[in-house]
């Protein structure tokens, strides 16, 4: 009985393996009647560049709402869209509010768009400092010198924190916002 439950707990009961069904009774408001209804689970994709587009002729606007596979890959393509669409583009507001992480390979990936070659963006480590690991760009920078402005708040963290990080830290671009997470 999903009554009295909070959205993450009727989650957990409607997620399933994709091609496995879920019987859900359902009661409409105004109908006596109960009914059953048997959807089948499906592999659900959810993009993580749901928007690109341009603030004015020439400030371009980039949303990442998380860092899953193939998110640098994503975001370097809507920039790079819209750099052809608009040669003109004078500067980038890169939205990261409310991303609340993912893959830390992603976050390098993404840094990479912005920052040069065989720079330290994340150094992990641990208690056995053999595997302590520094990560570092491995490309020149998509965008070299464009202006960048990122955007983040309180529910920016993890992966958004590490590029909103080295984006300040490396004086390459303005985070604007509230403090993350």
């Amino acid at each position: 009985d999903a009554k009295g439950k909070k959205t993450d707990e009727v989650d957990d009961i409607l997620k399933g393996f994709p091609g496995t069904e879920v019987t859900l009774t359902i009661k409409r408001p105004g109908e006596e009647a109960e009914r059953d209804i048997v959807p089948k689970r499906d592999q659900v994709t959810v993009n993580n560049v749901p928007y690109s587009g341009m603030i004015t002729d020439d400030i371009g606007y980039v949303v990442l709402t998380t860092f899953t596979a193939n998110a640098g890959r994503n975001v370097a393509k809507a920039i790079s869209d819209l750099r052809q669409d608009h040669p003109d583009m004078k500067g980038l507001v890169f939205d990261l509010r409310n991303n609340g992480g993912g893959y830390l390979r992603e976050a390098v990936s993404i840094s990479n768009l912005f920052i040069g070659k065989d720079e330290v963006v994340v150094t992990t480590r641990g208690k056995v400092r053999e595997r302590d690991r520094p990560f570092k760009t491995m490309n020149d920078p998509l965008l070299p010198e464009l202006p960048i402005v990122i955007l983040t708040n309180e529910f920016t963290a993890s992966a958004s924190e590490i590029v909103s990080g080295v984006v300040q830290d490396l004086d390459r671009g303005v985070v604007i916002g509230q403090r993350t997470y």
